[in-house]
Order: C-alpha cells, then structure tokens, then sequence
C-alpha cells in the first residue's frame, strides 16, 4: 500500500489506540521536487467521499524512500460543537499530492470501535483460554508461499513445525507438499486442494491468489498449534455486541450519529415562508422516516417528538405534501428537550408567529388534523459522551458471544486441561456433560450484563412505566 498504518484498529476511547499515524509512501522516481500532500481520514462507505479530518504536509524528495508521517488523535476531532465527528465504522486514509495529476494513494481500510478486540483480550478474557483443545491451525499463515492458506488441520496432529514446500518445474506448473507427503499439482479449476503428509494426517489449502504464488521453488516451516480466536474475530464480536446494544437493547444511539430523511441533500426554505433555497449536501449515518403532521390544540405550541432520545442538534426541518416542499423552520425557532427528543416550534417575532399559527391552525390544510409523511429533517441523535458502563456493556456482551465460541472448541464436560512439553495432555472433567471450562465464565457475564441493561435504559432513556397511587 502506498499508504501505510500504524493500526488497524482504533478507539478514541483508549489512549494508547486513539492516534492513527498514516505513512505516506510515493514512488521515489515520481518525486523530483518537494511536494505538498493533502492527507484525508475518510469514511469508507458508500462513495468514499465523507472526510472527517485533513492535514497538509510536505515531502522533500530526499526523505522520499522513508515517507513523510501524517497523524490524526481521533479523540480530538469534533465537529462545531465540540461533539466527536467519529463514529464507529470502518474508515481509510487517502493522500493526493497538490497540484499533481497524479491519482490520489490510498490506504488499507481500517476499523474504529467504541472497544478495541485488543482490550477486550486483555481486559475480559485475561486469564482465559482462547484457545480451542480440539481445533488445530497454522500459527501464522503461509508467508514465503504466497497466494494459499492452510484453512483446516487434521484433528489428530501434534503440533509442531511442518515444512510446506511449492515446487515449480520447467513449464510453470506448479505444486505443493506437506509434511513429507506426496506432491499436489495445483489444478487452477479447482479452489481447494488436501495436502497429505507421511503418515495418516492431512491439511487442506485454498488457493486464495494464483497470481501471487511464488515464481520459484521454494519451502517455509508451518508452526501448527491450537487454534487461537484472533483481534479479527474479536473484533466482529465487538462489533455485533455494539450494534445490539445501539439498535435492540437500549435502542439508543451511543454515538453523536446523523440522521437524514433524504439522506445526502437536505431541502430547506429559505426564511420559512418564501422560496426554496438550493439543496444542501449532508453527511448521514442512517435514514430516517419522515414524520407526520398532527394539529395541536388550542393555545399550544406546535411540538415534534422524535423517535429519538438524546436529539442534540436539528440540521434542518421542512414541510412537505406530496413532495413538494411547503414549509421550512429556521433553526433558531425550534426549542429542544435533548433527552426525550422532543421539539417545540416557538416563533421569535410577531408577524412570523401570526403567519405560523395560520399556516399551522388548517389554513392550507382544509382542516386536516394529521398529514403523513410531512416533517422532513435532518438531526444529530446520541449520547454526547460514551460513559463507562456503556462501554462495560459492550465489553461484557462481546465476550460472552466469544466465550460461548470457544467452548465449542471443547469437549462437553471438560474442566481444565494442561499440555506438557512432550506434548502429553492431562484433561479433567465434571459431573454435568453440558458445562466446560468457560461455562462459569459465561454465567457470570451473563448476569453481570442482566442486571445492566435494565440501569442503562432508566440511566439514559429515563423510567419507562411510571404508576401513581
């Protein structure tokens, strides 16, 4: 990659995970004169386009093989209003030298998450096993031989060093041998190929990328060993947990996260009752139904209740009828009660307020009392600090999922187990054939995690059910 990272994933929750240092790597032969490069951390989803931060640095042509470093510290990026521009999701760094017709370099994607798989190894399962007894794996993935990768070790392996060697004859076609075994030709009809070795075992290889198979003969020792649950999927876990914690536990978004009811552009009037200015583009997150138009009672304000707790901000709020915009708000008449997102529509002058109370009292409307599908907005919803016991909650999901996972690495019944340096095993059991060593874990995740939700939704979303006597 012409742009290099110094992560691949990130949390600006974490200070040793929050700063992204971003190499940017052209080719030495293209760079004869110092060159200015505009460094971009971008939102990597639909068109690639959304930028969050941006810096500006100078590459001298001497320092061109090294690169020169831009640096973003993600938890001081924030929007006007002080409030996180970072959500978490998956982003990208991109560098385009100014002024040069040359096309933009672009990084590896990488993820941002409210909780790092590497914490969540070392914080909830820091003494645990990760490891699967009955699940063997290559300890890193083939490196010299390119292009395959060992998917599935034969269950009665010892672990140990295996040679894997690809030998190519005189016409290109080329081969693999495990272990001593017999040779494999690599058919390229086919995907997926069983290596035997020169006893009873077996791997089985996917050939992932034929075209970066080595040019060569060439052989790398394998280390097998049982099989670990990596950062990577860790980090789904973490990713899944978040997403159920935002979207059906609390049904709370974590995050300051935009909504938008016609996602990039925003239609917006220009003071309220004359004429339709330009569309407006709009970052979103997420798009929202548009809401509809109840005639309040006499002597009241009109009001808007957002499907939305912790509504902090109103980009902007039109009405329409059969797409046709018919009223816009300006900002500065709309009075937010953030927590329960509930908006009032409060008028700051004399004649505005006389034109709203027509328009609104049935005026145009012929004495409708509800329209579908009128207010059309564009709001900031979210929590504007993620707290501690949000992230605990994560935390403690995410690691009862992985330690369900691993315990399907083992035998039911097992309790504990030790491997001794000649590779002899001692296992343990208990009386319940259901329960492994990680059953106890589990339980008590799980009820730590029972009685959070429960303070979480009366913390942030208020009591739910209130009875009088």
């Amino acid at each position: 990659m012409p742009v290099t990272l110094n992560l691949d994933e990130l949390s600006r929750l974490e200070p040793d995970r929050s700063v992204l240092a971003a190499t940017v790597l052209p080719e030495p032969a293209q760079l004869s004169a110092p060159q200015v490069f505009r460094v971009e951390l971008v939102k990597a989803r639909r068109a690639r386009d959304a930028v969050v931060a941006t810096t500006r640095l100078e590459l001298q042509p001497a320092d061109a093989a090294r690169g020169v470093v831009a640096r973003f510290d993600l938890a001081r990026i924030v929007d006007a209003d002080g409030l996180s521009a970072i959500r978490h999701g998956r982003y990208f760094v991109r560098a385009t030298a100014v002024g040069s017709p040359a096309p933009p370099l672009e990084s590896a994607d990488l993820s941002v998450r409210l909780l790092t798989a590497h914490r969540l190894a070392a914080d909830y399962l820091h003494g645990l096993t990760q490891l699967g007894a009955d699940v063997l794996g290559p300890k890193y993935q083939p490196r010299a031989i390119s292009g395959v990768e060992i998917i599935e070790v034969e269950p009665n392996t010892q672990p140990g060093f295996y040679p894997l060697s690809c030998n190519v004859d005189a016409s290109g076609q080329r081969s693999l041998k495990w272990a001593g075994g017999p040779t494999v030709a690599l058919d390229p009809r086919f995907q997926r190929f069983v290596l035997p070795d020169n006893r009873d075992g077996y791997v089985e290889v996917e050939l992932v990328d034929p075209s970066a198979l080595p040019a060569a003969s060439i052989e790398e020792s394998i280390l097998i060993a049982r099989a670990k649950v990596d950062d990577l999927v860790l980090g789904r876990f973490v990713d899944r947990a978040t997403d159920w914690l935002e979207h059906t536990a609390l049904q709370l978004f974590l995050e300051p996260t935009v909504l938008s009811t016609d996602g990039e552009v925003l239609p917006r009037l220009e003071t309220g009752f004359e004429r339709l200015a330009p569309p407006q583009r709009l970052d979103h997150d997420f798009i929202a139904p548009p809401l509809t138009f109840y005639v309040q009672p006499a002597g009241k304000w009109t009001g808007i209740r957002f499907p939305y707790a912790h509504v902090t901000k109103v980009f902007g709020l039109v009405g329409q009828i059969a797409g046709a915009p018919v009223l816009g708000l300006p900002i500065s008449w709309i009075q937010l009660q953030e927590k329960i997102g509930f908006a009032q529509i409060v008028p700051f002058h004399q004649q505005a307020a006389r034109s709203l109370f027509n328009l609104l009292a049935g005026d145009i409307f012929h004495g409708v009392m509800e329209i579908p599908s009128f207010w059309r907005f564009a709001i900031r919803v979210g929590l504007r600090e993620v707290p501690g016991d949000v992230v605990e909650a994560i935390a403690k999901k995410a690691a009862l999922d992985a330690l369900t996972v691993i315990g399907q690495a083992f035998k039911p019944g097992v309790s504990s187990e030790s491997f001794s340096k000649e590779m002899s095993v001692a296992t343990s059991y208990v009386r319940n054939a259901q329960a492994n060593l990680l059953s106890a874990s589990r339980a008590e995740y799980k009820a730590d995690l029972d009685a959070l939700i429960p303070r979480l939704k009366n913390r942030y979303l208020g009591l739910s059910n209130v009875a009088i006597v």
